[in-house]
């Protein structure tokens, strides 16, 4: 059987467990789906280590030697980024050979250039492990719920800032600590941002969005905030509430526009997101026909992504062996609309948790700016036994909108006697 050849390019944990998924599973992956997977040029800025090339491949060092490679019919990037990647991925196309990739950045950022270039040459571009890693959410969007008109898609996205979120709760640490730990796990890179200030989260809802609701999304049109700014203090403030916080990607459909934004949100300790714990992650999606269904899974980690990589490789494989290579459908990228946006989402319950110098009069000149916008407080907490230099306070408030709230946490963070901005949670 003559083998589809494959071409790595980046060669960190991602592209290493793709190259050992497909040497260790060979013979299985072919009696399966009747094609064989061989890797045979992978490529990496910085180098590789002999005894890490696969068994019959080769390195190289320029993406582009990779690409113009006869003996490669299909590319995976796995390098990141999109500057590099953009490259990467027209000049595969350009050159007539389809693509895999887990780059949620780039397809977010350029996904309408891509697939409209890609539609163009007729070649498919995988991008299953691009959104939640071992989930096939983009299968299950894409193809399974297609007879239905989806209201919702939202969950937990990224698996390292639920990994610090959960170590938090469990063992009472501070942020920097888990931090430091999901590191030295493999589960977060040295510069974190990504993940810890919602920046994947949001691409990954990007698209999601656009395949849910079949429209055209900017990335910069999601509110977005991530998990840096959470302390210890903060999560036993919820606990106290028997809530939790779970860093949340939403997209609702209503028929004023579609409500998006990435933000730590405060859960019930008994509801499904509550229980996603790890470097899980959740995604729901909501139809008027298929109800809410849970999708659960190991949302970091190079062994994930890898095996999923592997799926699309198989799948654009044995097309490639039948001679149907196609372009694939891309709801929301090609031919799309602009989605609207909600201006006034519906409103929410909301936790302001509050850092506070000890000095009189400060709860009275909260309450005083949260009145001033017609928002009703609902209850207030103190940490206990905190140092007099430093006190925590947790405010829950009634139903309001997003755009309201956060109006008047900026007016609050702009009093003197707050020792760090304040922390809003989304009560759901």
């Amino acid at each position: 059987m003559k083998p589809v050849r494959i071409g790595i390019v980046g060669f960190g944990a991602v592209g290493r467990a793709t190259a050992s998924i497909i040497s260790q599973h060979v013979d299985l992956i072919e009696r399966r789906s009747r094609i064989r997977l061989e890797v045979t040029v992978i490529c990496r800025r910085s180098g590789v280590r002999p005894q890490d090339i696969p068994d019959g491949a080769r390195f190289v060092s320029d993406w582009r030697e990779l690409v113009a490679a006869p003996d490669v019919d299909i590319v995976v990037e796995v390098m990141g980024g999109t500057d590099q990647s953009l490259q990467l991925v027209r000049a595969a196309l350009e050159g007539g050979k389809p693509v895999v990739t887990a780059n949620k950045n780039l397809l977010a950022e350029h996904g309408d250039a891509l697939f409209a270039l890609a539609a163009s040459r007729n070649l498919p571009i995988g991008f299953e492990a691009s959104v939640a890693s071992s989930i096939p959410i983009v299968r299950v969007i894409h193809e399974s719920t297609t007879g239905d008109r989806l209201s919702a898609v939202y969950g937990i996205m990224n698996g390292t800032a639920n990994y610090i979120l959960t170590q938090m709760e469990d063992r009472g640490i501070e942020f920097d600590k888990a931090l430091k730990e999901a590191q030295e796990e493999g589960y977060a890179e040295a510069d974190p941002s990504l993940d810890i200030d919602g920046v994947d989260s949001r691409d990954k809802l990007c698209i999601l969005a656009r395949m849910a609701f079949g429209g055209r999304l900017n990335i910069s049109r999601i509110p977005t905030c991530g998990i840096r700014q959470i302390r210890a203090a903060d999560v036993r403030a919820v606990n106290r509430l028997d809530s939790t916080i779970r860093l949340i990607g939403s997209a609702e459909n209503t028929e004023s526009g579609v409500e998006v934004s990435v933000r730590p949100w405060m859960v019930s300790r008994h509801s499904m997101l509550a229980r996603v714990r790890g470097v899980n992650n959740a995604i729901f999606v909501s139809g008027s026909k298929i109800g809410t269904q849970m999708f659960y899974g190991r949302g970091a980690g190079g062994d994930a992504t890898g095996a999923v990589v592997v799926s699309d490789l198989i799948e654009i494989g044995r097309d490639l062996v039948q001679g149907h290579l196609r372009a694939r459908s891309a709801v929301g990228f090609v031919d799309s609309p602009e989605m609207k946006i909600c201006e006034n989402p519906r409103p929410v319950r909301w936790y302001l948790g509050l850092n506070v110098k000890d000095q009189r009069g400060v709860v009275a000149r909260v309450a005083e700016v949260i009145a001033r916008y017609d928002i009703h407080l609902e209850s207030l907490g103190q940490e206990p036994r905190m140092s007099k230099d430093e006190l925590s306070l947790g405010i829950t408030v009634e139903a309001v909108s997003e755009p309201l709230i956060c109006r008047a946490v900026d007016e609050i963070n702009a009093l003197q006697f707050l020792t760090r901005p304040v922390l809003l949670l989304r009560i759901e």
